[in-house]
């Protein structure tokens, strides 16, 4: 059976070979909690929104592997024309997209609807692993060395703030920076993109929507706009409060059954996971998402090229910003911009976009053994 087992030849032994349990392991883990934290915010209705979650999760684990057959070698020549397929759905978007609570941000009908803003989190990084793959010609990038990868950067981020969607277009910046990051950029360049991100945001304030600036001032002060805007937040932070180091156990948080809690679905299902699970569960899903990040950059070290080795950081970093950013909102860290949770929060598009990463992962780490 051993012999069966590593015999490279059959089935059992490329699957060994091939699979990164590490991260089966780790998402399944993720997703099933998901699950049930989706049930309970439900109010224990498997057939609604969580049948649709399973089903987007089924899918995107065929994806998942779809991806992860393919070599990183064809990732590496689709780059750029997959870019370009991700630009062009995002200039369709306000001619044929959706508009769901006065935006527009999906594609398809409205039974069945793709974010297109979501793939290009993916899109974005595998264009610019390519591109600072072949631009690795210094060991320090200079600003000028910058110019391209920012202007691949704001393109979708411009298309995406129009839909009108910030959040989303915050977080592809703050994946594309990540990326750039570890190309090992000067102590000058890094000041220069504090000072620039600095001055965009205060010529962009005078541009955004009274919305969005009200978020802000939310954020600061929720309290003052407790019965309206910042009523969300507060709840959430007594959600989290009333979970204490145990939670008061499955499906018996008083917030989200009493329906205290808006959006435990969408931007809040963390709220409704902590009152029920308290600070151990809590403790428990951030060891799940750290692990994952953690082993997308042991990978990344192990990677047969920079490309792979880029691939796998931009995925680390689209994983820990979501956690990081939405987890914030939860405790009133960071403004609330929408970000989800990944595989937590409903909707298809995150977890196809989220499965597609990592099936990413799994095509670097199947290759590390080509090296």
């Amino acid at each position: 059976m051993n012999q069966l087992i590593d015999d490279p030849r059959g089935l059992l032994g490329r699957m060994r070979h091939t699979v990164d349990w590490v991260i089966l392991t780790l998402v399944f883990a993720i997703i099933a909690l998901a699950l049930l934290n989706l049930n309970s915010a439900g109010a224990g209705d498997w057939s609604g929104r969580v049948a649709i979650q399973v089903r987007w999760a089924i899918l995107g684990t065929l994806v998942m592997f779809g991806v992860a057959a393919v070599d990183t070698k064809l990732m590496y020549r689709l780059a750029y024309p997959a870019y370009a397929f991700g630009v062009g759905l995002l200039m369709l978007v306000p001619f044929f997209g959706i508009k769901v609570n006065n935006a527009r941000r999906w594609l398809g009908t409205v039974d069945v609807r793709l974010q297109p803003s979501e793939l290009m989190k993916i899109i974005l990084i595998v264009a610019l692993a390519r591109y600072l793959h072949d631009a690795w010609a210094k060991e320090h990038r200079s600003m000028r060395q910058l110019v391209a990868p920012f202007a691949m950067l704001l393109v979708p981020f411009a298309l995406i703030a129009r839909q009108p969607d910030l959040g989303t277009g915050v977080m592809l910046l703050s994946v594309g920076f990540s990326v750039l990051a570890v190309t090992g950029l000067r102590v000058r360049s890094i000041v220069g993109l504090i000072a620039a991100s600095a001055v965009s945001f205060a010529v962009g304030w005078r541009y955004m929507a009274d919305y969005q600036r009200k978020r802000i001032d939310v954020w600061l002060n929720p309290e003052l706009y407790a019965d309206s805007d910042g009523y969300q937040t507060i709840q959430a932070i007594i959600s989290v409060g009333n979970g204490g180091f145990f939670g008061r156990g499955l499906g018996q948080g008083s917030q989200n059954s009493l329906g205290f809690l808006p959006e435990p679905y969408t931007d809040f299902p963390f709220a409704v996971y902590a009152e029920e699970w308290g600070f151990v569960g809590g403790a428990i899903v951030l060891t799940l998402y750290m692990s994952l990040t953690l082993w997308a950059i042991n990978i990344a070290s192990q990677a047969r090229d920079r490309f792979g080795a880029l691939l796998c950081s931009g995925v680390a970093a689209l994983v820990l910003w979501h956690v990081a950013i939405n987890i914030g909102m939860v405790l009133q860290i960071v403004p609330v911009s929408g970000i989800t949770l990944p595989y937590f929060s409903a909707g298809g598009s995150n977890v196809l976009t989220m499965m597609i990463g990592l099936g990413v992962l799994m095509s670097v780490s199947r290759s590390r053994q080509y090296r």
